[in-house]
């Protein structure tokens, strides 16, 4: 089934929202020194910038589950992500910071500061959520009949729902990741190997497909939300950088290898990277899984 022309250009529209409300706008506010990375440590960004994009970010929401309209929250809720992936293009490397600070306290400091922040970008990714939402209940929108109901594979109880997604979505796509995002790898004895840093668009590609993966695996097996996926992220995220960035690890890397090698993948992944590509990711997965429903059903 292929999406017709006015579905595209209501995903470009929501696309559009979020990138120039919440990519643009606030970008000369927040973003980092020349080369800097996007996030918290480089200390450009305050609370009240941070209440800023939340507004935002339920503004774009909003507006854009009403341009969207009959769906409505169901391509709105794309328009936050689209604005934070373009933070994350113009974002510096991580190993930018640990090249100007090779030490290995400074590397833990570093890591330490990012080990939650992925909890905040979320929240971002909430605030769009929680925008398209309120739009279509005070304008008392009825979104276009979706075919998105349909019984998933496995049965589970429905307190199991949500856990499985997520726990599920931390380990299918932590491995993906760390499979795609590989950069120049090289031999280590205590690693199996090293991987040099990925450039942003390896990152943008990795993310995305593993979280578009898990969002179509956990829609068709289990009959989970995007939603969940989606917050998995942040715990991928939180999870990764404590995994990996131990004491003994980053001593042994700060002193065999040059500040660009990393143990891991995932490891390289900033935090706003990982919230904004995996949000878009989950949700396209989401609608893959349906889509693909359908052709099993009237189709095939």
């Amino acid at each position: 089934m292929e999406l017709s022309w006015t579905m595209r250009i209501r995903i470009v529209l929501a696309v559009a929202i979020g990138v120039v409300l919440l990519g643009i706008l606030p970008w000369n506010q927040i973003k980092p020194q020349p080369e800097g990375v996007f996030a918290l440590l480089s200390g450009n960004i305050s609370r009240a910038d941070l209440l800023t994009c939340a507004i935002l970010a339920f503004g774009a929401g909003f507006i854009a589950s009403i341009a969207c309209t009959p769906f409505g929250m169901q391509i709105g809720v794309i328009a936050a992500p689209a604005g934070m992936a373009v933070w994350s293009f113009r974002s510096g490397a991580l190993s930018t910071v640990f090249q100007a600070s090779p030490a290995v306290n400074d590397r833990l400091a570093a890591y330490a500061k990012l080990r939650f922040e992925a909890f905040i970008w979320l929240a971002l990714a909430a605030c769009c959520l929680l925008g398209a939402y309120v739009a279509d209940k005070l304008l008392g929108k009825k979104n276009a009949n979706i075919p998105d109901k349909f019984d998933a594979t496995f049965k589970l109880p429905d307190f199991a729902v949500i856990p499985a997604a997520v726990i599920g979505t931390v380990i299918v796509a932590g491995i993906l990741i760390n499979i795609l995002a590989g950069d120049v790898r090289y031999s280590d004895p205590q690693f199996g190997r090293v991987i040099g840093q990925p450039a942003n668009l390896q990152i943008a590609f990795a993310v995305t497909v593993a979280f578009m993966a898990c969002g179509y695996m956990a829609k068709l097996f289990i009959g989970a939300s995007f939603i969940w996926p989606a917050a998995a992220s942040a715990f991928l995220s939180s999870y990764s950088i404590i995994t990996y960035s131990n004491k003994s690890a980053m001593t042994y890397l700060a002193n065999i290898w040059p500040a660009v090698f990393f143990a891991k993948p995932a490891a390289a992944v900033l935090p706003i990277q990982m919230v904004a590509f995996a949000c878009i990711g989950a949700v396209w997965g989401y609608w893959l899984a349906v889509r693909y429903n359908l052709w099993k059903t009237y189709e095939s």
